[in-house]
């Protein structure tokens, strides 16, 4: 027996010429989604499926699948076994929406009938104990009284028995009724969990989708087809673990940046026991270029006063409307380690796939399900930087070069500096080959004390007056690690856009070893490497003139 593998290329019409689709026999494929393919802004689902189908001409129906699925990404392989004179000829597709189905499956409902059934009982027996326990309070109280209207005398031994008897009746009434209200409650339970369940309707109602593939068997045929087709509602995004380790064995400290990812979906289907791919190629967006047009510039129109309500001008366009906005745990005795999976890599020449170990299941309710991708162990120089204008603390940060082949995507990533968490930041895109930066919390073994030298105003006089003032600072710097440290203190001086504003530096300052960090005028930096317990002092000042009749603004 030879295995003959069919491969179409679909068109996606309402009937095929050769094989009406309304003329045809009907057989149900029953299939399982095997495979998924995650990207960041959709999924691509591989279903399995095996039917029998008889010689002649026959559609093959797939119920229930999601209403997201784009018809146009369809494709179907398939393997029939038969000798070379045998095929399975695959026509067209018929994509059916049809109405959810709101209804408790057959199951759900036989189950809920007999949990019903089985309350409906029990109430039974609760009413009869209500009736035997009333009907034992009843007898005590009519024999006393038939006593007292026959003139009897009161018999101590009899009135003991009678006691008894109705205490006895009374325990047992109580005894059953505790149990099947108990029993009564269990159910109630049980029939709210079982409607839950199935029993309710999907809110809001969301159709789904049945595909009628219409096929021709030259003779009866056992055929497995992969049925592959896209949807929307299912994505991935980065998250990290970054963890400093500052004892690491060497000079240089290390960085572990584990890289994770963060899976959700809500295409309704629960994809249970797949293999699980991701994909950084992103398919749901359009496939080129936006369309650049010409812009043409206009004078805005003066505001309108409509009953003293000042309104915007009346030819505000619509895409201006829409655009206004509304401590870390002791660590575990070395018992064994626990490790975590990482799924392989393939890389191409414009995106990467990572391949999840083993089989994954991710339910549909939208629940994010994280994976471990992989881990690189970096060299991490660390440097602690200063902003003593802003703050008298020192902030702790590496700086990392990425060597993989994959990009790092932008995403959250959780900082650790020697087991204790520090805190989270967002990480942009880098690319293989580039460096990166990462803050690890406030150093507390940098000191770092501010203070003024000497401000100075003077009072002028006169129409054409100038005003002066003088601002000057000291900043002392101390490392107190008992190793050395790579400290960069960033401070700055104002930059004047306006002719009339005169900025001068003071030659007592500092000279600064970088000037303009990161394009920023006025900004500065002092870097230098401190030794163990070293002291440094740092001075800037700065001398403004403006004229005296002017109010001096600060941007």
């Amino acid at each position: 027996m030879s295995r003959r593998v069919l491969r179409a290329t679909l068109s996606l019409a309402a009937s095929v010429a050769f094989m009406p689709l309304a003329l045809s026999a009907e057989l149900a494929l029953n299939s399982r989604i095997d495979a998924v393919t995650v990207f960041p802004d959709a999924a691509a689902i591989t279903r399995i499926g095996e039917v029998k189908v008889p010689a002649g001409q026959h559609v093959l129906l797939l119920r229930g699948l999601p209403a997201a699925l784009d018809p146009a990404s369809i494709r179907i392989e398939g393997k029939t076994d038969g000798t070379d004179t045998g095929a399975l000829r695959i026509g067209s597709v018929d994509v059916r929406r049809v109405p959810a189905d709101t209804a408790p499956s057959q199951d759900v409902q036989k189950r809920l009938r007999d949990l019903r059934t089985e309350l409906a009982k029990v109430r039974g027996r609760i009413e009869a104990l209500e009736v035997q326990k009333k009907a034992v309070a009843d007898f005590a109280r009519m024999a006393a009284e038939a006593a007292v209207k026959e003139g009897k005398g009161f018999d101590l031994a009899q009135a003991r028995a009678a006691w008894a008897a109705v205490g006895e009746g009374t325990a047992q009434a109580n005894e059953g009724l505790q149990a099947e209200s108990q029993r009564a409650a269990d159910l109630d339970a049980e029939i709210k969990a079982a409607e839950l369940a199935g029993g309710r309707p999907r809110q809001p109602l969301q159709p789904l989708v049945d595909l009628a593939i219409a096929v021709e068997a030259d003779r009866d045929l056992s055929s497995t087809l992969a049925l592959s087709y896209r949807v929307g509602g299912a994505r991935w995004a980065a998250v990290y673990d970054a963890q400093l380790d500052t004892q690491a064995n060497g000079s240089v400290a290390k960085v572990n940046v584990v890289r994770r990812a963060a899976i959700t979906q809500r295409t309704g289907e629960d994809w249970g026991d797949v293999a699980l791919t991701l994909s950084t190629a992103r398919v749901a967006g359009g496939a080129t270029m936006p369309d650049v047009t010409t812009q043409a510039l206009a004078l805005s129109e003066p505001a309108v006063v409509f009953g003293g309500v000042r309104s915007r001008s009346l030819a505000m366009s619509a895409q201006e409307e829409r655009a206004v906005p509304g401590a870390a745990p002791a660590p575990m005795a070395d018992l064994g380690k626990v490790v975590e999976r990482e799924a392989s890599a393939v890389t191409s020449a414009f995106s990467a796939s990572f391949v999840v170990p083993g089989r994954v299941s991710v339910g549909r309710d939208g629940a994010a399900r994280t994976l471990r991708l992989s881990s690189h162990v970096l060299d991490a120089p660390l440097l602690a930087k200063v902003a003593p204008a802003l703050e008298t603390r020192a902030y702790l940060s590496a700086s990392l070069a990425w060597a993989d082949d994959v990009p790092l995507l932008p995403g959250e990533v959780s900082l650790t500096r020697d087991g204790a968490f520090v805190g989270k930041a967002q990480l942009g895109l880098v690319a293989p080959g580039e460096s990166f930066e990462l803050g690890f919390g406030v150093d507390d073994r940098i000191k770092v004390e501010r203070v003024p030298v000497r401000r100075r105003d003077n009072d002028p006089a006169g129409s054409n007056a100038m005003r002066n003032q003088i601002s000057d600072h000291r900043t002392s710097i101390s490392n107190l690690h008992r190793r050395p440290m790579r400290i960069s203190v960033v401070d700055r001086i104002p930059v004047s856009e306006n002719t009339a504003i005169s900025v001068e530096a003071l030659p007592t300052n500092t000279p600064a070893t970088e000037r303009n960090v990161q394009d920023r005028r006025g900004v500065m930096a002092w870097s230098h490497d401190y030794a163990p317990g070293e002291k440094r002092e740092i001075r800037l000042g700065w001398r403004l003139r403006w004229p005296a009749d002017r109010e001096l603004v600060s941007q």
